[in-house]
This record gives C-alpha cells, sequence and structure tokens, in this order.
C-alpha cells in the first residue's frame, strides 16, 4: 500500500511505550500505514507534511464530554477538532433528554459521519426521579433501538445512583439491557459510601468522574472502576486528584483518565479543550507523555476502541496533530482520519450544517404563564428557601418571608421560582436565595434535566415576560427588568443548544451574564447556577415539577 501522506521530521509520541522516538508516519486514507524510522510505503506522490522538529502526538480523546453546553454538538465539535480533540464521548442525557430518543438518534446518526470520533451515551435515567419529574422519556424500547448504533457506546451518567444502590427495578432493568448488549455504564457516585460504592460496581457501574479528592479516586480504583479525573468548566478537581497519581504511577495508572466533563463556550475560546486539560496536568507534575497516555490511550481502552484510536501505530485512523510543546499541546496541524482538518487553530472547511431547529417529541405546548399565576400562596411567615452555596450545591435555609395581600413577596436576595413541564401539565414553586438581587423576571428552556420551564424573579410580570420570550424563540433564555427584556439567548435545539457557533454562543452568553451583573449578581458562571436549580442529583434543595425536592432526604419537603 502506498502512502498518501508522509510526516516527516517529527518527534513521534508513543504513548503504548512512553518513548519519543525520531519517525516517520505514513498514512494511506483514514488509517495509519506505517511507523517507521524511514517509511517504504512513502513514493514521490505522497504528499509531505513536514513537522520540522516538532512533536507529533495521537488525537485527544475527552472520555466525557458534554457537546450540549448552550452549543449544539456540531458547532462543539468544530471548535474542538481545530483544538486537537479527534474524539469524544459525549455523555448525552441532558439532549437525549430534551429531544426525546427518535430526534436525538436522529442527530447522531448523522454526526456519525464527521472525521471526528464521536460517540455517544443515552440515558438510563430520564428524568433522574420521575416521581417528582414527570414521566420516562427513554424506556427499554428506545435504548434497545439506540444500542444497535455502533456510535452507542454507554448509558449516560446514573445520576439517581442512590436509587440505583437500592435496586431501584427500572434502573436495574436497563442496566442489566446495556450489559446484556456489551455496553458500559457511566457512573455519577458524587460522596457514594463505600457500601454503595460495591453495590454500584456489582450492579454495572463501569466508571465515575465525580472524585473530589485523592482517597476518592483510590476507593473507586481499588473496585474496579475507571476514573476520570475532571478538569473543566464545572468543576476543576485535578489539584485535589494528585495524590492518588502519585501514588499510583509506579505500579499502575491505566484506569485512569483526564476529562473534561465540559467547558462552557467562552471557556473553550479562553482555554482551549483537551489541549489546555493536558497542560494543566503537565504543570501540576503529570509527566507530559503520561498525561498525553490519559488523555488517549487510555480512554480508548476503556471504550474498547484502541484498535481504531488512541495511538499512532498501524491500523489506527489517522488522528493526529503537530503540536510545538508537550507541556501546553496545542496543535499548529490537526489531522482527523487522514486529512488535514485544521491549521493553527482554524478549521479548514465545515464539518457539516448546522442543524436545524428542533424539540423533537417533547415541544412546549403550554401557553404562556401570566403574571397573576406567578405568585406563591403564603402558608406560613417562614418558608424552606433553596440557598445558594456555590455553582452547583445549594443548602436549606428556613427564613421569614414579607407577605403581601396573602403572597410570598421576596424581596433582597431571595426570589420566586417555577417550573413547569412543557405540556404545562405540572407546576412546581419555591423560594430560592443567592441567585441576584432584586432580580425582574428569568426564564429558561434549559433546566437540567426535565428541562421544563424555569421561571425565576421578584416581579411577577417581569418573570410573566421573559417566559413569554422564551416560548417565543422556540427556547432560550431571557431576562426581564422594568417591564423590557434586557437579553435574550435563543436555544432552538431542544430548548437547551444555540443553532450557532461556538463564538456566536459565547457572546450571547456573555451578554446575558453582563446583564446579570449590572443587576448585582456575583455568581461565577450565573446562568449554569441557574439552570441548575432543578438537576435532582446533586446536593441539596431543587425546584421540581412537585415542589422544592430534598436530594439528600429524597422526597418533597415543600410544595405551596
Amino acid at each position: 500500500m502506498q502512502a498518501d501522506y508522509l510526516i516527516q521530521n517529527g518527534r513521534v509520541v508513543n504513548v503504548y511505550s512512553g518513548e519519543v522516538l525520531e519517525q516517520e508516519v505514513a498514512i494511506a486514507g483514514r488509517r495509519i500505514i506505517e511507523v517507521a524510522d524511514r517509511a517504504e510505503s512513502a513514493t514521490p506522490r505522497s504528499k509531505v507534511i513536514d513537522a520540522a522538529g516538532d512533536f507529533v502526538l495521537p488525537g485527544f480523546f475527552d472520555a466525557h464530554a458534554h457537546a450540549d453546553l448552550f452549543y449544539n454538538p456540531l458547532a462543539y465539535s468544530e471548535r474542538v477538532l481545530a483544538l486537537g480533540t479527534t474524539g469524544f464521548f459525549n455523555d448525552g442525557h441532558d439532549l437525549a433528554g430534551a429531544l426525546g430518543p427518535e430526534a436525538f438518534l436522529e442527530l447522531f446518526d448523522g454526526l456519525a459521519q464527521l472525521p471526528v470520533s464521536l460517540y455517544t451515551g443515552v440515558p438510563a435515567a430520564a428524568p433522574p426521579h420521575p416521581e417528582v419529574e414527570g414521566g420516562e422519556i427513554w424506556g427499554l424500547t428506545d435504548l434497545e433501538r439506540a444500542f444497535r448504533r455502533d456510535y452507542v457506546l454507554s448509558l449516560s451518567e446514573v445520576t439517581p445512583f442512590s436509587r440505583l444502590a437500592q435496586g431501584a427495578p427500572d434502573l436495574t432493568a436497563k442496566l442489566e439491557l446495556a450489559r446484556s448488549h456489551g455496553r458500559l455504564v457511566e457512573g455519577h457516585t458524587t460522596g457514594a459510601s463505600p457500601a454503595k460504592l460495591n453495590r454500584l460496581a456489582a450492579a454495572g457501574v463501569s466508571s465515575c468522574h465525580e472524585s473530589l479528592n485523592s482517597e476518592d479516586v483510590l476507593r473507586r480504583l481499588r473496585l474496579g472502576y475507571h476514573v476520570m479525573l475532571r478538569q473543566g468548566s464545572i468543576r476543576q478537581d485535578l489539584p485535589h486528584l494528585m495524590g492518588a497519581v502519585r501514588t499510583l504511577e509506579t505500579y499502575d495508572l491505566s484506569r485512569l483518565m483526564l476529562v473534561s466533563d465540559g467547558i462552557f463556550p467562552d471557556h473553550l475560546l479562553s482555554w482551549g479543550n483537551m489541549d489546555w486539560v493536558v497542560a494543566q496536568a503537565v504543570a501540576l507534575g503529570i509527566a507530559p507523555v503520561r498525561a498525553i497516555q490519559m488523555a488517549s490511550l487510555n480512554p480508548a481502552r476503556y471504550f474498547r476502541l484502541d484498535h481504531l484510536l488512541g495511538g499512532i501505530a498501524p491500523g489506527r485512523l489517522a488522528h493526529l496533530l503537530i503540536a510545538p510543546s508537550l507541556e501546553r499541546p496545542t496543535p499548529r496541524l490537526v489531522m482527523a482520519s487522514g486529512r488535514i482538518a485544521a491549521v493553527d487553530g482554524a478549521l479548514r472547511q465545515p464539518l457539516g450544517r448546522p442543524p436545524a431547529a428542533n424539540l423533537g417529541s417533547r415541544p412546549f405546548t403550554l401557553d404562556p404563564p401570566r403574571a397573576e399565576g406567578l405568585r406563591i400562596p403564603a402558608a406560613s411567615e417562614t418558608a424552606p428557601v433553596i440557598s445558594i452555596v456555590n455553582q452547583t450545591v445549594t443548602q436549606r435555609e428556613d427564613l421569614l418571608i414579607p407577605i403581601r395581600d396573602g403572597f410570598y413577596a421576596p424581596q433582597g436576595e431571595v426570589m420566586a421560582a417555577f417550573l413547569f413541564s412543557r405540556d404545562g401539565a405540572h407546576q412546581g414553586r419555591g423560594l430560592v436565595k443567592g441567585f441576584c438581587p432584586c432580580l425582574g423576571g428569568l426564564a429558561s428552556s434549559a433546566a437540567h434535566e426535565a428541562h421544563g420551564l424555569l421561571v425565576a424573579g421578584q416581579d411577577p410580570g417581569d418573570m410573566a415576560l421573559a417566559a413569554a420570550e422564551v416560548l417565543s424563540m422556540g427556547g432560550g433564555v431571557a431576562l426581564a427588568q422594568g417591564g423590557q427584556v434586557r437579553a435574550r439567548l435563543p436555544l432552538g435545539l431542544g430548548g437547551i443548544c444555540s443553532l450557532g457557533s461556538v463564538e456566536q454562543t459565547a457572546r450571547g452568553l456573555e451578554r446575558m451574564h453582563a446583564a446579570l451583573r449590572e443587576l448585582g449578581c456575583t455568581l461565577e458562571y450565573p446562568l449554569w447556577t441557574f439552570v441548575f436549580l432543578p438537576f435532582t442529583s446533586v446536593l441539596r434543595l431543587r425546584i421540581t415539577y412537585q415542589g422544592v425536592f430534598d436530594v439528600r432526604e429524597g422526597r418533597v419537603i415543600w410544595a405551596p
């Protein structure tokens, strides 16, 4: 076989042996056909790529990405490919729940044809707690259909792990189905006790990306989990996990992976993607070749893809990057599936057409809420309030709330919050503290993870205006203050993803955040905190269709 491309004068990073070797790499079609001191498959017709002494690395593979964090999966793929991420596993539970099975699989049928190696999970729990979050969106029949696709590798992170540890029949049946089809099961086991970790491993959970310290890593590894070390927008845990890496590095790090767990649009532009994650790992003391291995070969092995991905060797897809530095391996050239995909951070050409607006089988059919319906009847002067602790965590505070005409009149740091199901059949109410003082109204169809219509604020008129704006856009986020819409972000795919590029989405988010900060919001990433208010798998109080849910107690504690 003759080479179409020949990479010369490069220092090849061999993630199998840990060496850096001065070799040539020959490529024919989509695959690598030779790695040698002098490639015999090269001919005068081979196109030569001169690495000019730079490093030739395998393309990065993110084992736990979220390709739907306000951007859409195509826009995300284009951005990360230009940064050297030639493959990733999209956890998938958010967009899968927002669109429903048919539209989600149709979207990913098309994405599977891209030169990027794009894989996804499908949800075992959508939503996590059906008794308070609405009916099941993905049933066993839907999973059966999904598992016929080669690009569906796993069940998405099982966020209600306590239900699974208790043997919940619905979850157990889905895990058994996944295992019968040879699929993996992604874990979400924040704070799980040793007893629960044992039960989850026995049930089939194969990985976890939620370690918060070194002991968490070791505890999971000892039980056979593949452990993902997270460094991204939602959490930057890597500095707290380094003790485990140092403990294990003289024995075996093959079950440890570097992952992002999602990087927000503006952070993708300023930080990078897996090139940034690897650089962070190196800065914390992981040897460069080892860090690259943890972001390429290790995830490929975990997902049973190492015959295709993860290293520079004959038979593997020609996913390569050329970078001048191993300490900060941002590429100057990226190859994907045997073709030059990007040069100096810019794609050679778009990967495809942006997706069309689509709400799948879950359209918004509710009528816009009226101002008089966005008030909470007062039963007593004291109420349990969802108090924001940080970007994702809340706590309970029992506070005195002013009452006017029989309704709560929240003021200062407290606002009313409502969650409507997309068909309008269910509505939950609660109070939230610590988001933004004196907020008129904010509404979002991105509301992790049932993705109903979340509306909050202190002025029922502004809340109604924001909600109507979101519904008129076919999904999105809108901020209203003083009777005017101050900022809006259309999210036309599933009601959670922008149809624009990463750059366009980042600018929209920046305008929204700027408007919130003008009102006095001091949170690190306000919109993420807001859309996480209904997420019932992170401590502690959450807003659901049935009222305020206490994650620790596993029940609704307030339904005004």
